[in-house]
């Protein structure tokens, strides 16, 4: 319930500079975690610049089965890994600041919001161990990615726990696709 709380009073003293200002910080950490981190993985690991640019794409599009690119593109299934899970973090952050701007600004979202608190108020289990379904949110397509930051933020969940378990999930999907994609699955059964 605090939560509601703070946005209310959020919404009641944000002025247009302080916003501007949380708009560039948002900015500033995907553009850090979506480019300028890749492009230096990419400078450690003699990955070219235009294949970085298909990675963040192909990501961008093709989520988990990105690291199918990354293979064929030749790279070391490690590389593919840090990069692609760099990616990710930056959509999770960006899609986080979003969710936290429209809540400040919308009636209709707070409305949302107050009926999810009361929900999930009754629903204590949720409340204490949910945090831990968005490892395997994070796998479900048509969610995955973009969809799991918003169960996130919907649910109240604790950014940093569900930044580390989204990653979790992440990282372990990719893994499980390049695998796969390897044939070391074929080899296990």
């Amino acid at each position: 319930m605090t939560w509601l709380a703070a946005i209310e009073e959020y919404r009641h003293r944000i002025s247009p500079e302080a916003c501007r200002l949380r708009i560039a910080r948002s900015v500033g950490f995907v553009i850090l975690f979506l480019l300028v981190i890749p492009h230096l993985l990419g400078l450690i690991f003699s990955v070219p610049p235009p294949e970085i640019f298909t990675l963040i794409a192909s990501t961008l599009l093709l989520q988990a089965a990105a690291a199918l690119i990354g293979l064929s593109l030749g790279q070391h299934p490690a590389v593919i890994l840090l990069l692609l899970t760099s990616i990710a973090i930056a959509t999770m952050i960006g899609i986080f600041e979003v969710c936290d701007l429209f809540a400040g600004r919308s009636r209709l979202i707070q409305r949302s919001l107050r009926k999810i608190d009361a929900k999930m108020s009754q629903i204590d289990y949720l409340k204490r161990y949910g945090v831990l379904m968005l490892v395997l949110i994070i796998w479900i397509p048509g969610i995955a990615l973009f969809g799991a930051p918003v169960v996130a933020w919907l649910f109240q969940y604790p950014r940093w726990i569900s930044l580390l378990s989204m990653t979790a999930g992440w990282m372990t999907a990719v893994i499980a696709v390049m695998a796969m994609a390897m044939g070391l699955i074929n080899l296990a059964f």
